[in-house]
């Protein structure tokens, strides 16, 4: 055994006996897990059988977990339920800790359910005793955070046993190693550790976060729809999959596996299964009620069923024939004459008088047959839901077009899909999603979704229904029908139609027909009346500029945003007050780093805002906020109104992350794209921010890890394989990094790899290097006519020549860089680096420029004027008044905008005042911030800051130390950069 504490008692005769622990003699082993080994024994003084685990010595080698779980233990170990296994001893002999519980003879609920299929009410009858143990456990304070099938003891008769209240607590703490144990599921996140099995845990849980009791009902919802359908309703292939299920999807119906289970407790579940624990079953009590109230209601039903006779349910059967035993029809005698008279109907109630008169000894069982079925009607439409919920996924089918006009193909689906995605109750599969959905089928992304294609999209991802629709023309008229269907069985749900008198009729009758249909399929009148603008005014009254967007909505789904700005031009040119139009052209130039060219596109939107819906406006005024006034403050509080009006939409949360980023909160950064992840988790921008954020705090494998994620579900992006270079850099792997190099040439967007690589040159003091590769990055951008990205590539490697004293070649590359355009990026690069050359003058006059034009640009305010003028002060020997300037940027200081700055001229300007130890803090926070900016010059820079710091101190053996860091960061820098040379000189004073 394991466990050498464990020894042989020596009996009359030198006989050796059963080993014994304590009190406790061992009879046989019973099984092991994560959380050691558990034996049946006999308990001496009492004599009674026990289970008896014996603690790893990996669990409770932690002084503080262990008494923690102690002190948890011991007050399960009070808990008195007929459905908890009863704790009876915790103790230890010698180092071996131990548990003796109550030996329970039967059968783990997994292995029952490897045996045997479990119909709905024995599922149900185990739940309900599950959900007593922990109605109990909880009201005494007691979570266990880890409930599961191998949890959950099943004995002769079905009494349930829920094991190991409390060991749960043994986990809980982080570890530096992960053991893999087979029963636990660790993975390290922020800002605790998950802990429990995968397959079971609650989103909370699988993000690390604090748990309470609503865990555990969670966990139970798993389990519930695992034994009622066989599977776990979030699967994957690793626990990493199954985690990003959990926190991301939606379980598939259970309808889909079990046919005969009632909705009642589908509902119950999907109330357990809710991912926000808010929203969840707030206490184990509530879901016990839920779970009782159904348990009785079927075993009522059961027993009416068994307690009517034959010949009653052939009475019933005739009774309810002609009027779902709300009236029978009877033949009468007419007094005295012996003719039959015509048939009339009679209520219930008489013949229920009637049959009590016939039938007394049934008389009972037929009242209440038919007192349950009216029963059941009234609970069936009391409980009657819309055709969808708020909930539910629509699938968009293409329009079937047999017009013969190509005008309509693309178009009104793209009408229908704005129309439809202004109303918060609808949840639209993304062009994106499809895209994806068509690949895993093995179409091409570019296929028509036909009903076919729609249904099996459904069928796949669990979708509850799909829309389609059609055009046909009527001599000069033009029918519409929209059909709303069932996803897995085609049917019907609910349809409209609606016919136009003229081809520039089409479009305000389609918007006509979707606002019927919408309320058909249960959107409330009051959301209807404040979200539905005309689809003529949401988007155009053009159908040509509406086809022109459509196909750029096309380039842009596909993730060609160059290639899509022509169509979104071409529609605004059609109809110059197609405001949509602007701003999704505005998003493709932001996207390109051409901020001016879309700062102009977003006023222009900005000032069609009041033609559009709801969700457009939204749209629109967080771009003009962020493009034309950079201010982030009025940006993020224009998101946080979006978030609460259409709270299923991710991009509001994806947009608040990239700002969070820029801002340097890259907590707030990763917990706002996690959200926008699971609200679309096949959205790629949402991958970008978390693993930029991810990045940031220098929690490098995450991020790498949310890359893979999005790489594996065919998500691909220049921006994944920037931070994968980045990644790579900063471990030193330089066949990482030739792997995203190769990945980026011949494509669209290889300027923005050239120009990282450029930065990474730089970062290592090859300034050779990095003017061929920003000269490459520089000529490709002009190639495709983007100015603004020609500049930013020209202006990028400004700092650091600036920054290493060549001071000569940053003066004749700033006016190249402003050449190509005068943008708020190539100004504020420009000035920076004049001013730390001493180019004073210049400099200031940049910065007026700067002033003028973005007087409300947050970062240009708060963060680059106050760091430009810095700066100049630094060069007028003026150490003091530049550090007040820099401390203003410090609101903003480490974010991806700003990034190293304002921290790096603060320590220059302490190293001024021979200020050391106020300089090496300034010098060592970007030292810990590396990921912040992984190809930053500042990085080494900041190690030889440091040095000089420490020099003034006196401390050798420390500047000595950040001298060697320097030399070995640029190992391979051109050994004639200024700074490097001056480096070497005043290392060699300290030898």
């Amino acid at each position: 055994m394991p466990h050498a504490h464990l020894w042989w008692e020596v009996m009359g005769g030198d006989r050796l006996a059963a080993p014994t622990i304590s009190h406790y003699r061992i009879l046989k082993k019973l099984g092991a897990g994560g959380m050691g080994e558990v034996y049946l024994a006999e308990d001496t003084r009492l004599g009674r059988k026990v289970a008896l685990k014996l603690l790893s010595d990996e669990l409770t080698r932690n002084e503080d977990r262990l008494h923690r779980f102690e002190q948890e233990a011991r007050a399960a170990s009070a808990l008195s339920h007929p459905n908890i296994l009863t704790i009876y001893d915790i103790g230890e002999e010698g180092s071996t800790h131990f548990i003796g519980t109550e030996y329970i003879e039967g059968e783990t609920l997994r292995q029952h359910m490897a045996r045997t299929r479990m119909s709905p009410r024995e599922a149900l009858d185990i739940a309900v005793q599950v959900a007593s143990a922990l109605d109990a456990a909880h009201q005494a304070g007691i979570a266990h955070r880890d409930i599961k099938p191998e949890n959950i003891m099943i004995r002769a008769g079905g009494h349930v046993k829920v094991l190991d209240f409390g060991l749960a607590k043994l986990t809980e703490q982080p570890s530096s190693t992960d053991t893999e144990a087979p029963t636990i599921a660790r993975v390290d996140t922020d800002p605790g550790t998950v802990m429990g099995t995968a397959d079971y845990m609650s989103p909370e849980q699988a993000r690390g976060q604090k748990v309470d009791a609503r865990t555990d009902i969670f966990s139970l919802g798993v389990v519930i729809y695992e034994m009622i359908t066989g599977r776990r309703p979030f699967e994957g292939t690793t626990k990493s999959h199954v985690i990003v299920s959990i926190l991301e999807k939606e379980p598939p119906p259970i309808a889909r596996y079990a046919e005969e289970v009632p909705s009642e407790l589908e509902r119950i579940v999907e109330k357990a299964l809710v991912k926000d624990r808010d929203e969840r079953y707030q206490v184990a009590k509530d879901l016990l009620i839920d779970l009782k109230s159904l348990k009785q209601e079927l075993e009522f039903e059961a027993k009416l069923e068994r307690s009517i006779s034959p010949e009653m349910k052939s009475a019933m059967m005739h009774s309810t024939s002609t009027g779902h035993a709300a009236a029978v029809v009877t033949r009468e005698t007419t007094s005295g004459t012996g003719e039959e008279s015509t048939a009339r109907t009679i209520s219930s109630a008489e013949y229920i008088v009637s049959e009590i008169k016939q039938h007394k000894k049934s008389a009972l069982v037929i009242a209440l047959a038919l007192f349950a079925m009216a029963a059941a009607a009234v609970y069936f439409f009391s409980r009657k839901t819309s055709a969808l919920t708020e909930k539910d996924t629509v699938v968009l089918a293409d329009f079937i077009n047999t017009t013969g006009d190509a005008v309509f193909d693309g178009t009104l689906k793209q009408a229908l899909a704005v129309q439809l995605s202004q109303s918060p109750f609808f949840n639209i599969l993304s062009d994106q999603q499809v895209r994806d959905a068509l690949r895993f089928m093995g179409h091409s992304p570019d296929d028509r979704v036909t009903k076919d294609v729609a249904r099996e999209i459904c069928e796949r991802q669990g979708i509850k229904a799909m829309l389609a629709g059609s055009i046909s023309g009527l001599g000069s008229h033009y029918v519409i029908t929209l059909e709303a269907l069932n996803g897995h069985t085609g049917e019907a749900i609910a349809r409209e139609q609606a016919e136009a008198e003229s081809k520039e009729q089409v479009l305000k009758k389609l918007g006509d027909a979707a606002t019927k249909l919408r309320e058909k399929l249960g959107e409330s009148l009051s959301s209807i009346q404040k979200f539905d603008a005309p689809v003529e005014q949401a988007t155009t009254e053009s159908l040509e500029a509406l086809r022109a967007f459509s196909l750029g909505d096309a380039q842009r789904a596909k993730g060609n945003g160059a290639e899509a700005i022509p169509f979104y031009k071409r529609a605004t040119e059609l109809d110059p007050n197609f405001a949509l139009a602007y701003a999704r052209t505005a998003v493709m130039y932001f996207n390109l780093a051409q901020r001016e060219s879309a700062a102009q596109f977003t006023e222009k939107a900005f000032a069609l805002r009041d033609r559009v819906s709801e969700h457009e406006r939204l749209y629109i005024e967080s771009r003009y906020y962020t493009d034309v006034l950079g201010d982030l403050d009025k940006t993020l509080e224009i998101l946080e109104i979006w978030k609460r009006t259409f709270p299923r939409d991710g991009v509001p949360w994806n947009n608040s992350a990239l700002r969070y980023n820029l801002l340097g909160q890259y907590e707030k950064a990763v917990e706002e794209a996690r959200e926008a992840v699971r609200l679309d988790p096949n959205f790629f921008t949402g991958y970008i921010n978390l693993s930029r954020g991810f990045l940031n705090l220098n929690r490098f494998d995450e991020a790498k890890a949310v890359i893979e994620q999005a790489l594996s579900q065919r998500l691909d992006t220049i921006a994944y394989h920037n931070n994968l270079f980045a990644i790579a850099f900063m471990r030193g792997d330089t066949a990482a990094m030739q792997q995203q190099v190769e990945w980026g040439a011949g494509k669209s967007t290889e300027s923005l790899m050239l120009n990282t690589q450029a930065q990474a040159a730089i970062s290592s003091g090859q300034l050779r290097k990095d003017r061929e590769f920003s000269g490459r990055a520089v000529e490709l951008a002009q190639r495709h006519d983007l100015k603004e990205l020609a500049a930013s590539h020209a202006s990028s490697n400004l700092f650091a020549e600036s920054a290493s004293g060549n001071c000569q070649q940053t003066k004749e590359s700033t006016q190249r860089a402003l050449s190509f355009a005068r943008s708020r990026v190539s100004l504020r690069n420009a000035a920076l680096a004049l001013a730390i050359c001493g180019e004073v003058s210049e400099a200031q006059s940049l910065a007026d420029e700067l002033t003028r034009r973005f007087s409300k640009d947050t970062t240009v305010n708060v963060t680059w004027l106050p760091t430009i003028r810095g700066a100049i002060e630094i060069k007028r020997d003026n150490p003091a008044q530049a550090i007040q300037l820099l401390q203003t940027a410090s609101r903003y200081e480490m974010g991806l905008d700003a990034g190293f700055w304002p921290a790096y001229l603060r320590g220059i300007a302490f190293l001024q005042q021979r200020a050391s130890p106020q300089a090496m803090a300034e010098f060592q926070k970007i030292i810990d911030h590396r990921g912040v900016v992984a190809v930053s010059p500042l990085y080494p820079l900041a190690h030889l800051g440091l040095a000089r710091a420490a020099t003034l101190t006196g401390d050798t053996a420390k500047s000595r130390k950040a001298y060697q860091d320097f030399f070995s960061l640029w190992k391979d820098a051109d050994p004639d950069v200024p700074v490097l040379v001056e480096a070497k000189k005043e290392y060699e004073k300290l030898k």
